[in-house]
């Protein structure tokens, strides 16, 4: 008995050093501690739910009680954020509707410091081909979300150049007063 205490109690402490060594402290501009957790979308570390010859639909690492859901595929490329049983679809082409879109290979949950199970951001990384006569031409993109009691959807894409991570993290501390956007020119 004392054997399989100790080895759940190690099975914790070594869940909570993985978690530990994924997350990174971030300083908002208004004195605010944010953390940030990385999981991935990564389709070799999620489960396949659907799979033909035009895309895929995988069900991904959860994180405060969220469920996530890829659907990669020529036709309609989105992020599903399922929480309490409620759907909310994060719709890649409504917000980049020309272009081809790759998905990066995780998530970064923005969350206040110490208020792990209540995330207030998401970012996502995007590279997109939206040059039809130069494929090799990729543009990337920070697609942010944010996350709030009633709703989560998207807020805002920011350019990846030189200070991405600190514009992209600067609207997703801002994002619980954005207004959601069907579609960023």
């Amino acid at each position: 008995m004392n054997k399989q205490i100790t080895f759940i109690y190690l099975s914790i402490l070594f869940f909570f050093g993985q978690v530990s060594l994924k997350a990174e402290h971030k300083e908002s501009s208004n004195n605010s501690i944010y953390e940030t957790i990385y999981t991935s979308i990564d389709e070799k570390d999620c489960q396949t739910l659907e799979s033909d010859n035009l895309g895929s639909i995988e069900e991904c690492e959860s994180f405060a009680g969220m469920k996530i859901i890829v659907i990669e595929g020529d036709m309609k490329q989105a992020i599903i954020v399922i929480r309490d049983n409620k759907r909310y679809e994060l719709d890649l082409k409504s917000v980049i509707p020309n272009g081809f879109i790759s998905l990066g290979l995780d998530l970064k949950w923005i969350y206040k410091h110490q208020e792990f199970d209540n995330p207030v951001a998401m970012l996502a990384h995007l590279d997109v081909n939206e040059d039809k006569e130069d494929i090799e031409k990729v543009t990337s993109y920070s697609l942010v979300s944010k996350i709030t009691e009633k709703e989560i959807c998207i807020v805002g894409k920011i350019k990846i150049e030189k200070n991405k991570d600190k514009l992209a993290y600067k609207m997703a501390e801002e994002a619980y007063d954005m207004p959601c956007i069907s579609s960023i020119k």
